[in-house]
């Protein structure tokens, strides 16, 4: 092998063991991503100010935040996935709504989204989205 070629392989695999770690430290912290996607998914509703910031705090306090984890969602925001792509992100939009009062409101888009706590299905004061309770039955019909 000729030292030129050598020097060019070498070159490019020190180019290829470097470019990935420097993209983890390089790229927005996984806070702001998600903030930043529930912010663009949930355009069209009013969300109170920091809402969605101590959402995102509560929601990878409460999860396992490790490196793979860390790894995972920053490879979502290079590969910019949506909900569509992404059971990740579905998660979190998902659990940021049943968090928010918009079910206590009865889907009212025109109202103020406000953050009330972390959703928790066994833990959580706020009531199931499918209740009777929020939503009656308009008329009960006797067989």
């Amino acid at each position: 092998m000729k030292r030129r070629k050598f020097i060019t392989l070498a070159g490019a695999a020190a180019g290829i063991a470097i470019v990935p770690p420097s993209l983890y430290f390089i790229a927005p912290g996984i806070n702001e991503f998600a903030v930043e996607l529930i912010e663009k998914e949930f355009y069209y509703l009013k969300l109170a100010p920091g809402s969605a910031v101590r959402y995102v705090d509560d929601y990878f306090k409460s999860s396992a935040n490790n490196t793979l984890s860390t790894i995972k969602w920053k490879t979502t925001y290079y590969l910019k996935l949506n909900y569509e792509q992404s059971d990740r992100i579905r998660e979190l939009l998902k659990y940021y709504l049943l968090s928010t009062d918009f079910f206590i409101n009865k889907m009212d888009e025109s109202k103020m989204l406000n953050y009330l706590g972390l959703y928790s299905p066994y833990h959580s004061p706020l009531p199931n989205p499918y209740s009777f309770l929020i939503y009656p039955p308009a008329e009960i019909k006797e067989p």
